[in-house]
């Protein structure tokens, strides 16, 4: 039964958690059939194949009492507790722009939260028309956007993150990105009109259609910090998304004007914050899995600064 459920999970989630967390890892993927099954019962819900997109966490639609439709998301054993930020954000949000946090069993590192449908994400939707995406991407940063909530101190901050880049020093990360991105961060970060608790990973994949709302946001990691970061994210996953158009500096250029427009950003600052955002990117998975680093810091030339 064990072997069958392993089946069941995506590739991608088993190689990232044996990559990431070694033996405790494979002790996690074999005692997940037993903790699916005890959240099952805690929480009065049936649950049903996990979603082929999980890469780093267990995530799975499931039927209950409270609502009808859930998703289950069950983290394996990060070093970074970062399930517990995403429970907080939604907490904090209680469904405004987001999905809600319908329970949470701390211990087994799980949330249970609300299944937004119809569900398709932007790179769906918009699979056609990428630029189009924009403004829905916007006008969901507008509702979710909100200051720090009182007793922040325990949340993740952007400095911390940052912080952490200066381990560059004692590794073979390409040191010039790193010096970059540090003195971007460091002009622009000394903003505090700016300081946001931010969702931390707003890109496309995580902005999907739903029924109470044209669009919602999944997947917070939950930090407090400078809204330019957020912005970067999307700009850098959209321009993934497009990468190889022969016109996607005139379509990078248009999205910058937009975001710049509705946030009152100097265009410039954005480009820098991109830069530093996919630098910060290439970091966290250099640091994470240095095996299967590729060089993709790279990329953040496009940005120009």
């Amino acid at each position: 039964m064990i072997n069958r459920f392993r089946q069941s999970l995506p590739a991608d989630l088993v190689t990232h958690v044996l990559a990431m967390c070694g033996e405790k890892g494979e002790e996690w993927l074999e005692s997940l059939p037993s903790i699916v099954r005890e959240l099952e019962g805690e929480w009065s819900i049936k649950v049903q194949k996990p979603f082929v997109a999980g890469e780093f966490n267990f995530v799975a639609p499931a039927v209950g009492k409270i609502p009808d439709l859930v998703v289950l998301k069950i983290s394996p054993p990060f070093e970074t507790d970062e399930i517990l930020g995403e429970a907080a954000y939604l907490k904090a949000k209680n469904g405004s722009g987001a999905v809600k946090l319908i329970a949470q069993d701390i211990a087994q590192r799980a949330i249970l939260i609300e299944h937004a449908l119809p569900g398709e994400n932007l790179t769906e939707y918009f699979n056609d028309n990428e630029p189009a995406s924009v403004e829905p991407a916007i006008e969901v940063l507008r509702s979710i956007l909100g200051p720090p909530p009182p007793g922040a101190g325990e949340i993740t901050t952007l400095d911390k993150w940052f912080d952490g880049l200066r381990r560059y020093q004692s590794t073979k990360f390409p040191a010039d990105y790193a010096k970059r991105a540090l003195q971007i961060y460091e002009a622009l970060s000394a903003q505090p009109d700016r300081m946001f608790y931010l969702h931390g990973d707003f890109h496309p994949g995580n902005i999907v259609s739903a029924n109470r709302e044209p669009y919602l946001a999944i997947d917070p990691k939950g930090i407090i910090g400078h809204i330019g970061y957020e912005i970067a994210v999307y700009l850098n996953n959209f321009h993934w998304w497009q990468e190889g158009k022969a016109d996607i500096h005139s379509i990078l250029e248009t999205s910058i004007k937009q975001f710049s427009d509705a946030f009152d950003i100097d265009p410039v600052e954005i480009r820098q914050w991109a830069f530093a955002q996919m630098v910060m990117g290439a970091w966290l998975s250099f640091e994470d899995m240095p095996e299967y680093y590729d060089n993709s810091v790279a990329k953040a030339d496009i940005w120009n600064v």
